[in-house]
């Protein structure tokens, strides 16, 4: 079998063949932090283009993901550090393939890293919190859940809200939430996405800075 250099494996975009024959430190050996950086975000946009034709491909794709970007986070200190959402962005991949304690780490860090976390990262750390192993306290939620929608009604905060109210068996706040949350789509009000700043394209509504 021929194999092909990572050099041109990732100019023609072949990422199944990036997953299956190149180990994510390859490409920080070769890459620069933005290069690799870069190239996360390519992989991560591709994974989500055949997920719904190939789920095991995206998982792999996404997990490569995640595996690049921890060692980057330790070759480059300096330039991962100054940008709070690279370590939020790792947070939230390591979620999408149910790494959860590590979601959950890496989303605490950069709650921790800012004396005024946007709503964006307040809610990531709810969602990262709040799975089936309950990192987070309910009254930690509550708390977490009063900063965020305090920073705005947004279609994403109106609907944390309405699960809130389910859980506790609230049904009058369900509706209301979720009648608040259709009101904001429609005024197409969106929580910010988190997307680290060396990405090249930015893929969402609007974005934390």
């Amino acid at each position: 079998m021929n194999f092909l250099s990572i050099e041109k494996i990732i100019t023609s975009k072949r990422w199944d063949l990036l997953v299956k024959q190149s180990l994510p430190v390859n490409i920080s050996d070769i890459y620069s932090f933005e290069n690799s950086m870069q190239i996360i975000e390519e992989l991560f946009i591709a994974s989500s283009e055949v997920v719904a034709t190939d789920g095991f491909l995206a998982d792999q794709m996404r997990d490569y993901c995640v595996n690049l970007m921890i060692i980057l986070r330790a070759k480059f200190p300096g330039p991962w550090k100054a940008d709070w959402k690279n370590e939020a962005f790792l947070g939230m991949l390591c979620g999408l393939v149910f790494r959860e304690e590590e979601a959950f780490k890496y989303i605490q860090n950069a709650y921790h890293q800012l004396d005024d976390p946007p709503q964006s990262l307040l809610l990531a750390y709810i969602s990262a919190g709040s799975g089936p192993n309950h990192f987070l306290e309910p009254k930690n939620i509550d708390e977490l859940s009063k900063k965020a929608i305090k920073k705005g009604i947004t279609y994403e905060s109106a609907l944390h809200m309405a699960s809130l109210a389910y859980e506790k068996g609230e049904q009058k706040q369900k509706i209301e939430w979720e009648k608040k949350a259709m009101e904001a789509e429609k005024k197409n009000l969106h929580t910010p996405t988190i997307t680290p700043d060396v990405f090249e394209e930015k893929n969402g509504y609007q974005y934390e800075d």
